[in-house]
């Protein structure tokens, strides 16, 4: 980081105002405040990051065709006609008959994805000359619009992680499920769209990692600041769904 006493200086200093103003707030919740309340990054400022984000979709390949459901390899129609894989995991597409009293329609049916496992939406946060900045991936989804959107650092299902597709791991996986000296800002089940996912769950955690421990920075990774992500949301299909529901969990408490 570029002139780090004085960054040091001023986040310690921004830290001293407002825990005057709030006296009853924890060291966490200043930590999040201050970096909601900061856009400065001098590693990669938000225009940089703008050209950044562009240069990635400019340099990724990615072809979609649209093929028959019956055409798809390793999946196939059971017995059922629910659509499965042929490892047993990942999800399955299946039709369900909905009756309900509440709202305007009463009663229908439609196809609902089956996925009875937990994956692991977590964004890894570190301080940097005392302002706490958010590590995101520039991840690339069949269904994006612009291609390419900020997703949570990992963003994976169980089948995914578990190399159920023969994939690689995703990066940055052990800071999640091995790694020990760490502090969990959030760790909690939340559903997933339940008009498109049945019973579904995700863990939504945010954990910080000591600045003395080194992260490698892969080249789709960006760290910045929640202020900075909070001026990103108001640009359209920057920040993906994922990140936005991970950072809602956050919580300041002030009173």
């Amino acid at each position: 980081m570029k002139n780090s006493q004085s960054i040091s200086y001023q986040a310690l200093e921004l830290k001293y105002h407002l825990k005057t103003i709030y006296p009853r707030i924890g060291e966490t919740g200043l930590d999040l405040l201050v970096s909601s309340l900061t856009e400065y990054n001098p590693d990669m400022t938000t225009d940089e990051f703008l050209s950044w984000l562009e240069k990635q979709n400019k340099k990724t390949i990615f072809n979609i065709k649209k093929v028959p459901l019956n055409k798809l390899s390793s999946w196939f129609f059971d017995k059922n006609n629910n659509l499965q894989h042929n490892s047993g995991k990942f999800f399955s597409i299946e039709g369900i008959h909905v009756k309900t009293d509440s709202g305007t329609v009463k009663e229908w049916k439609q196809p609902i994805i089956n996925q009875p496992e937990i994956g692991i939406l977590g964004i890894l946060c570190q301080k940097h000359e005392g302002i706490l900045y958010f590590l995101l991936q520039a991840k690339i989804e069949p269904g994006n619009i612009n291609k390419i959107q900020m997703s949570p650092t990992v963003q994976a299902t169980k089948s995914n992680y578990s190399q159920v597709h023969g994939g690689k791991l995703p990066q940055y996986l052990s800071f999640f499920i091995n790694f020990k000296n760490k502090k969990i800002i959030v760790d909690q089940l939340q559903s997933e769209q339940g008009a498109r996912f049945y019973k579904k769950r995700n863990r939504n955690i945010i954990i910080e990692v000591p600045e003395d421990i080194k992260i490698e920075l892969s080249d789709n990774y960006c760290w910045l600041t929640l202020g900075q992500i909070k001026k990103l949301l108001s640009y359209n299909n920057i920040i993906n769904m994922d990140t936005r529901t991970v950072l809602s969990c956050t919580q300041i408490k002030a009173i």
